[in-house]
């Protein structure tokens, strides 16, 4: 089975359809009728087209001029009106597919993001959908497109069946020579998606090489060991490979239609032989071969058209059912949340962590194990251990960005699993070693750390100085007005730390929140001025326990930092191996302190 059959989401296609018609409706009602109108007038049009030039050779040759000049304007308006019933279709479902694309964009940014945890992002199979589906965006904005005009090739089909019928019902054999188009036109058209699949790692290749050798950061190296001409002869190597391969399977593809087609031909050439002996033998009038012409011509144009539209088609709507699966996927995340408590304006006793288990989805082990801790209400908690310990996830937990496996997490004695997601990540405020680069003014930048008060004056500015990174802002241009990005017009960029640093200051911005967790928040700032910022954390710690009781907890590597804080976890397999403020911790003599003794003696040397 391919790779992409075992990675195809289980949703029926014509689910998918049905899904995808639905957004075209909402996204606007009055455009969706119009382009089904105009769709079907011109399928009609062109369909009708060999009726009229078959009866308009008929009234030729009996010269009835009345009935020529109405029949030759009936040509005329069945060429000029499919023409441009076809020229003004395609352009409104274009229209229409790019607002109904817009809306389903709209839809999955508000699905991905309205999840209350990070499984969608962190599970293989879910993430799977969404790379895929992100890497098919150009697919899945042809998705009403092709369901359109497949409708249009069914409609023009169906008609043209019909004129065949009337002028002999043997002519409706005819369609039947286009059934190894359909059988084996899929195999055709999937060559070519086979000869880029085939041929991918060769182009990846030759698309290196060819960053290789246009790129200014290699550009040193490329002159410095003369290496411009092997990395020629590599790329021309991967590009003759790549082309092989293509050429090998687009010729079969090729071969496959012109023997279908040879196939069709013979049908064809009885359709003409019978309706000549019905115009030479009979005395039928000499339309209906002209008829017969035309409209065979249309069937193997519609047989075979309908073979490649039916394949794109479902590879759209593959597209399209990666996006149902991900919908479904955020209703059942949303309704399994059973909010029902409210969360404490005041932390009075804290966060009681309850003998929790956690593993990743998909991963047999656990990350975290057995872990029971109580943090105090208004205590700044250090959490250190090695790489793989288990802090980040206990940091997640602690947000509510995943559920405990196993156990509870009790905020003032309220269960975690049963307070909103939403209204307690208002009263958490985080910031991470993975911090988002918000490429905005920096103000903005800051400020959305709290969308209420974005726009107050003085309160961007007064997060930095908790952050006590005011040495970015003396850096920045324009201050806080500054563009950050060098994408951006007038855009700065701006290093690891100063990013680190306004990454910091957005998590500073909640004046009152229940919990601040600072995950490795200084991994590209130097150690020195991670212990000045930490003295400035602990003081708006202290500001925090007054106002609201806050719990502050910090993950960092090192040790002459998390010294200064009330609490000390170490964690190490995913357990809590010691608890205990630094100078209980070394006078234990445990991994705590023979961690801090090794990083102290490497400081020294």
């Amino acid at each position: 089975m391919a790779e992409e059959d075992l990675q195809r989401p289980a949703v029926p296609l014509a689910t998918a359809a049905r899904v995808m018609f639905g957004f075209a409706w909402r996204a606007d009602r009055r455009l969706s009728v119009l382009v089904l109108a105009c769709r079907l007038a011109g399928a009609a049009a062109t369909a009708l087209f060999a009726l009229w030039l078959g009866l308009l050779a008929n009234a030729v040759a009996a010269r009835d001029g009345a009935a020529a000049v109405v029949l030759a304007a009936a040509v005329a308006v069945s060429v000029v009106g499919g023409s441009l019933l076809d020229f003004g279709a395609t352009r409104l479902t274009r229209t229409l597919s790019e607002r109904a694309h817009h809306l389903v964009q709209r839809r999955l940014m508000q699905l991905v993001g309205g999840t209350p945890t990070l499984e969608i992002h962190e599970t293989p199979a879910h993430l799977t959908q969404l790379e895929r589906l992100q890497e098919a965006s150009w697919e899945f904005g042809e998705v009403v497109p092709s369901l359109i005009n497949l409708l249009e090739t069914a409609v023009r089909l169906a008609i043209t069946l019909v004129l065949l019928a009337t002028v002999d019902p043997w002519l409706l054999l005819l369609p039947l020579f286009g059934i190894p188009i359909l059988l084996f036109g899929p195999k055709a058209s999937q060559s070519w998606f086979t000869a880029q699949q085939k041929a991918a790692e060769p182009l990846r290749r030759m698309n290196a090489f060819l960053e290789l050798a246009t790129s200014v950061v290699p550009a040193k190296e490329i002159r410095l060991y003369r290496l411009r001409e092997t990395v020629r002869r590599r790329f021309a190597a991967a590009a003759e490979q790549s082309r092989s391969i293509q050429t090998r399977y687009i010729a079969a593809g090729q071969a496959i239609r012109a023997g279908t087609r040879a196939f069709f031909a013979v049908g064809y050439l009885g359709a003409i032989v019978l309706v000549t002996r019905h115009v030479v033998d009979r005395g039928a009038p000499i339309g209906e071969l002209l008829t017969t012409a035309v409209l065979g011509g249309q069937v193997l144009a519609l047989v075979a058209g309908s073979s490649a539209l039916a394949v794109w088609t479902s590879q759209t709507l593959i597209a399209a059912s990666r996006f149902v699966y991900l919908d479904r996927l955020g209703r059942a995340l949303r309704a399994g949340v059973d909010a029902t408590a409210e969360v404490p304006q005041r932390l009075r006793t804290g966060i009681r962590i309850e003998h929790i288990e956690f593993a990743y989805p998909g991963r047999a082990e656990p990350t975290l194990r057995d872990v029971d801790l109580l943090l105090p209400a208004g205590s700044t908690v250090a959490v250190v251990g090695d790489n793989g310990a288990g802090k980040s996830t206990l940091i997640k937990l602690l947000a509510g960005l995943y559920p405990p496996s196993r156990g509870r997490i009790l905020v003032d004695g309220l269960d975690l699993a049963r307070i909103d997601p939403d209204r307690w990540r208002l009263r958490t405020s985080a910031g991470f070693q993975d911090h988002a680069r918000f490429e905005l003014l920096a103000g903005q930048t800051v400020g959305i750390g709290s969308l209420p008060v974005l726009d107050q004056p003085g309160v961007a500015l007064a997060a930095v100085q908790r952050a006590a990174a005011g040495d970015v802002l003396s850096a920045l241009p324009q201050g806080l007005a500054t563009q950050l990005g060098t994408s951006w017009d007038g855009g700065v960029d701006l290093s690891g730390g100063q990013w680190q640093k306004l990454a910091i200051a957005r998590a500073m911005m909640r004046s009152e929140p229940l919990l601040l967790l600072l995950d490795e928040p200084t991994a590209a700032i130097d150690a020195e001025s991670e212990h000045r910022l930490f003295e400035s954390w602990t003081q708006a710690a202290r500001e925090l326990r007054e106002r609201s009781g806050a719990i502050t907890v910090l993950v960092s590597h090192r040790f002459s930092t998390v010294r200064m804080a009330d609490l000390i976890v170490v964690l190490d397999g995913g357990r809590v191996v010691e608890v205990g403020s630094h100078a209980q911790l070394m006078r234990t003599g445990g991994l705590y302190a023979e961690l801090f003794a090794i990083q102290a003696r490497a400081y020294r040397s």
